[in-house]
């Protein structure tokens, strides 16, 4: 039908907006974290209500396709995967405010006392994540999916690595005097937690691509 046809490109078009605006929400946070002198939350507070707006409007919308047209086939794994990619690009969002969130919890001079080297390189891992998880859902490429998933393993060993820097009895020994070093050490873990969710949040757009393109369900199955 091409009136289906063309409310199914419409929908994408607005998908394709949202999946935007998440991804500058990510690379606004992973600049944060490598410049603690960039302060994006007012600017990710104001995209934060956007991006709820967006979600909203395209599931209503996904709905009442559904409704109108009782699609089969890959236009109902369509419309049905569309709901689940927003749900992830918003909790993206959240994440992203959560980073700088965090790192306002910082109290040493952000002009000299950087984010730990393994949290901002998360913070790349995880845009890089992002960015390729969304070119396989909106170019249906599967090989590409199954080959992002498979790095979110990457960023979780760095979120232990961090942890494990930070908390060491030696580690602590050496933030303890300084004014700010918990608070510092805190943010660092918040943030690096945040990070790790983004990368599994662009993970589960992966698995989603799966099923839109081979209609298998791989949500709870470890790519081989």
């Amino acid at each position: 039908m091409k009136k289906l046809d063309d409310e199914l490109d419409d929908l994408q078009n607005r998908l394709s907006e949202m999946a935007d605006l998440a991804r500058s929400m990510v690379v606004l946070a992973a600049n944060a974290v490598k410049d603690r002198t960039f302060d994006a939350f007012a600017e990710m507070s104001e995209s934060e209500s956007k991006l709820n707006q967006m979600q909203t409007d395209i599931d209503h919308e996904a709905i009442r396709l559904l409704t109108v047209y009782g699609p089969v086939a890959s236009d109902l794994r369509y419309l049905l995967v569309s709901t689940h990619v927003t749900s992830q690009l918003e909790r993206m969002g959240d994440q992203a405010v959560n980073v700088c969130e965090a790192l306002r919890l910082m109290r040493s001079d952000p002009a000299r006392q950087p984010t730990l080297a393994n949290v901002r390189k998360m913070g790349d891992l995880a845009c890089q994540m992002v960015d390729d998880a969304l070119d396989a859902f909106f170019s249906r490429n599967e090989a590409k999916a199954v080959t992002t998933r498979r790095r979110d393993d990457v960023v979780d060993a760095m979120n232990h690595q961090v942890a494990k820097e930070l908390l060491t009895d030696e580690a602590q020994g050496e933030v303890s005097p300084q004014v700010g070093g918990t608070a510092d050490v805190v943010a660092q873990i918040l943030t690096a937690r945040c990070l790790e969710r983004i990368a599994d949040q662009a993970k589960n757009i992966c698995k989603q691509v799966v099923y839109l393109v081979r209609a298998e369900d791989v949500r709870h199955v470890r790519p081989q």
